[in-house]
């Protein structure tokens, strides 16, 4: 069925008569599909389906249940489609490694599905799939149903997977480069050893290999190659039409498109973690803990702070606060504008995952199980006890929890 052009929220949606029909009513259908709010299909005509995911939609978002997708509403879709609904590229969702979805999910959670898998090194998500990296390959299940997909090849990732267009690009020494809709092989990068994650934009693919930082482009080809006297360097972090790493010869990179240094700046101490970009700085946390904030365009610095004697893992962020935890079990919420200390409170067992920030609520996997805090009260709950959680993600509104010998599903 043919139905008219209609620019994203430019009027009310709503049900009456005769039906509204257009483009921007089958955006909002396929965006609550997404966010499983709707079960129906996608045709572009807000009918009586329609009406009940808005308003399920609503109950979720905390706004008043009228039906009714109006400027509130298609705020809060923008600001999900933007950064792309179960989108998550990385296993820090984007190549700022933010760690951030505006999704809701509350601290209040009950096991929905569980999957015998073990041996999960990381999970990632793309729009109605959750990929999962074992050691012995790489598997996608559906995400709503969880029905399984397909299971890769047998491969040995040495690190986790990432998520670009059609690809699952899986390091395991040689860069594996997966189907992402059949899981078969189509293609075998075999240029260097690749054991981290890789970044990709547009048609060009940055993979770091020991100290040395190759550009690829969609074919395999070698576009061009940094070489640092480090013995290893991050995974790129891209922002700006820029790549930013850091190298263990204890300097920051930021090279354009091309490979052409834009600058690069001598750090203190060896970075392990990669950068992060948010509101506007690039963020370096260090292995003797100091956390560094530089202008991304040019490396200065704009700020450098110490605030625990204990090596972090790697940042999350909110839109009042970076999220900091440090292997002792400590968790600092620091502003990412002037580096002040909002608050620290102890874990109840030792991190075992870098933290993951929603709307309303933060998670940290332990030794010990997950642990999901409300952003407000700081009052947390604790799931999976006496498990060791290896890895997180958030997709559909709920959480998908890796142990050690397990996958698993939490819904609200």
């Amino acid at each position: 069925m043919k139905i008219p052009l209609v620019p994203f929220g430019s009027r009310p949606l709503k049900k009456q008569k005769p039906l509204i029909k257009g483009s921007d009513v089958r955006r909002v259908q396929q965006a609550l599909k997404h966010l499983g709010f709707l079960n129906g299909k996608i045709d572009g005509v807000y009918g009586y389906e329609t009406l009940q995911s808005v308003r399920k939609f609503q109950k979720a978002f905390n706004i008043k249940q009228r039906g009714i997708v109006d400027q509130e509403e298609f705020e809060i879709l923008k600001e999900l489609m933007q950064g792309g609904i179960n989108k998550w590229h990385t296993i820090r969702r984007d190549y700022a490694y933010s760690g951030y979805s505006p999704v809701p999910i509350l601290t209040q959670l009950t096991v929905s599905m569980t999957w015998r898998i073990s041996d999960i090194i990381g999970l990632n998500c793309w729009t109605d799939r959750l990929i999962i990296t074992t050691g012995r390959g790489v598997i996608a299940i559906e995400l709503k149903s969880g029905a399984h997909l397909w299971k890769s090849k047998e491969l040995f990732p040495e690190g986790p997977s990432t998520i670009s267009e059609a690809w699952v690009m899986v390091p395991a020494h040689t860069l594996e480069i997966l189907d992402l809709y059949s899981g078969k092989s189509q293609k075998s990068i075999n240029e260097d050893i690749f054991t981290s994650q890789v970044a990709a934009r547009g048609n060009r693919v940055y993979a770091p290999s020991r100290g040395n930082l190759y550009t690829f482009d969609r074919k395999g080809n070698v576009l061009w190659k940094c070489r640092t006297s480090g013995a290893y360097s991050t995974s790129p972090t891209l922002g700006y039409d820029l790549i930013y790493f850091a190298s263990y010869d204890r300097h920051i990179y930021c090279f354009d498109e091309k490979g052409v240094l834009s600058w690069k700046t001598k750090t203190p101490d060896i970075i392990q973690l990669p950068l992060t970009l948010w509101d506007g700085k690039i963020f370096a946390v260090s292995q003797d803990a100091w956390i560094s904030a530089l202008n991304p365009l040019v490396g200065s610095t704009i700020w450098r702070k110490k605030i625990s004697d204990e090596e972090f893992m790697m940042p999350a962020f909110h839109r009042d606060f970076m999220l900091l935890v440090n292997l002792k079990g400590e968790v600092t919420a620091l502003s990412f504008q002037r580096a002040e200390v909002k608050w620290i409170i102890d874990l109840p067992a030792v991190p075992t995952t870098s933290p993951i920030v929603c709307k309303d609520a933060f998670f940290i996997g332990t030794e010990e199980g997950l642990v999901a805090y409300n952003i407000q009260t700081l009052e947390h709950k604790k799931y999976l006890e006496g498990e060791k959680i290896t890895a997180i993600v958030p997709a559909a509104l709920s959480l998908f929890v890796s142990t050690e010998q397990k996958l698993v599903k939490l819904s609200p």
